[in-house]
């Protein structure tokens, strides 16, 4: 991993003096799960109900395995960071469900920006929910046109979760032509705890492999997941429409990577209803995607 630049030092010290001015916030951690999870994330538009915990029960009935029920992701709005915990997390944390939440603080990257995210992290803390971060998912895709720059924001805020004893992972976009900048982006000072990765079938059909991303982590020392997989994801459907048969080999892919320990931290299959898509939705018990769905879900818990 290359050194850092002399601007991007610069930002790094900036953000960790700002971060060492924040009041203490380590008499307080979350929780997060040890063990491997299988988990999946549903919204409301996937099935046009009002309660998170009805759309959760409706897929986890639909697979057969209490996936929705145990991990989801959550995704805040840039910039937000309201009072309260998001209603998903406080409906679904009933079931014992715990959460990888993505988080996006402003670019602007102010001490007022740090500070409200502090707060928010300390909240959730006391709240007795069971979660983990990562910072800014799939940072790599449109957001940061730059390593640069993204290293600058990462070393700006990545201090501010980990110094509320929150867990912060990086979460790279790995679609196929994302990759190589998903590998370039790997952030350093601070190193990343986690490393998760959203990665659809899509991409492996048009060549996109996590391997060498994986190599990486190890190599930095922080264990793998799969913050979201699934159908289909991105532009390449024009290209590369999804069937079974490429279904079939991708889910025997990441079936390999969780069986060899390549994949330890667990892996979420996305079920939501995204940019008006719905067809990584699983409306039916007969839905033919489900016997991967299980295989992979039981690999993790295998594992």
């Amino acid at each position: 991993m290359r050194g850092l630049s002399r601007r991007e030092f610069l930002g790094a010290t900036a953000g960790i003096a700002a971060v060492a001015a924040l009041p203490s916030l380590r008499g307080t951690r979350a929780r997060a799960a040890v063990t491997p999870l299988a988990g999946a994330t549903v919204n409301l538009g996937a099935y046009g109900v009002t309660s998170y915990t009805e759309a959760a029960n409706l897929f986890d009935g639909y697979v057969g395995l209490p996936m929705a029920k145990t991990f989801e992701k959550i995704y805040m709005g840039h910039g937000s960071f309201p009072t309260q915990p998001p209603p998903k997390m406080t409906q679904l944390a009933a079931s014992g469900c715990q959460f990888l939440v993505s988080v996006e603080p402003t670019k602007l990257m102010t001490p007022t920006d740090q500070k409200r995210m502090a707060k928010w992290l300390a909240m959730l803390n006391t709240s007795g929910l069971a979660y983990r971060v990562v910072l800014y998912t799939e940072c790599n895709n449109k957001a940061f046109k730059t390593q640069q720059e993204w290293q600058t924001y990462w070393s700006y805020y990545a201090p501010v979760i980990q110094g509320a004893g929150v867990t912060c992972g990086y979460n790279p976009g790995c679609g196929f032509p994302a990759i190589p900048r998903a590998e370039t982006y790997f952030p350093s000072n601070p190193t990343p705890d986690e490393l998760w990765m959203d990665y659809y079938a899509t991409g492996f059909r048009a060549g996109s492999r996590i391997d060498n991303l994986i190599a990486t982590a190890r190599t930095a020392g922080i264990p793998a997941g799969i913050a979201e997989w699934g159908w289909e994801a991105g532009s390449n459907v024009v290209f590369n429409p999804m069937d079974m048969p490429w279904w079939n080999e991708y889910g025997s892919y990441l079936t390999n990577l969780i069986s060899t320990g390549s994949i330890t931290l667990g892996a979420m299959y996305f079920g939501s209803k995204g940019n008006g898509i719905k067809s990584n939705v699983i409306s039916s018990a007969s839905d033919p995607r489900i016997p991967v769905i299980k295989q992979v879900a039981q690999a993790v818990a295998a594992s």
